[in-house]
């Protein structure tokens, strides 16, 4: 998987301005349909959010590796800081929290995996570059291994950085 470096090179391609350590990876939260859970159960649709100087960009983590690291700019998302109404950050379980943007055409509700066992989660193993079963679990509890999880050094700060913006709305 890509390095924060390489994250943070193919977003400024792109021509954004990224923020520094203010990148995480992301997936959109089910609904309270038995519907919406079992498919975001089944989906594994992830995307790399990255905080830039006037927006929020989204970019899908397939994209990356299908397209040999050279995405195009029609393919992210991206909310600009001055469509923001609301933005809500809310821990909903002991492993992940809820991001709510409302913009002015609707609402966005993502799930973010917390830090403490991301190693062991997806957000860990796509920001780390290796899969649990590549590494064995006393590689992934060390403090080497943790580290190079790009997820888990930014997601104090990428929240920071969201309750620091005007229209954070706290929970």
């Amino acid at each position: 998987m890509a390095s924060e470096k390489n994250v943070s090179k193919i977003i400024k391609e792109l021509g954004y301005k990224p923020k520094e350590h203010a990148c995480i990876v992301v997936n959109y939260a089910p609904d309270d349909s038995l519907g919406s859970k079992l498919s975001h159960f089944f989906t594994l649709e992830y995307y790399i959010m990255q905080l830039c100087e006037e927006e929020i960009v989204f970019l899908p983590l397939r994209t990356i590796f299908f397209a040999g690291m050279f995405p195009k700019k029609e393919i992210a998302l991206r909310i600009p800081y001055d469509t923001l109404r609301p933005v809500k950050i809310t821990e909903v379980s002991k492993l992940n929290y809820e991001v709510t943007f409302t913009t002015d055409t609707g609402t966005v509700r993502l799930s973010v995996q917390q830090k403490k066992w991301s190693e062991f989660r997806t957000a860990g193993t796509v920001a780390t570059g290796y899969s649990f079963l590549n590494v064995g679990a006393l590689v992934a509890l060390t403090e080497s291994w943790k580290s190079i999880n790009w997820h888990r050094k930014n997601l104090d700060n990428t929240f920071s950085l969201l309750q620091n913006l005007p229209q954070y709305q706290a929970s």
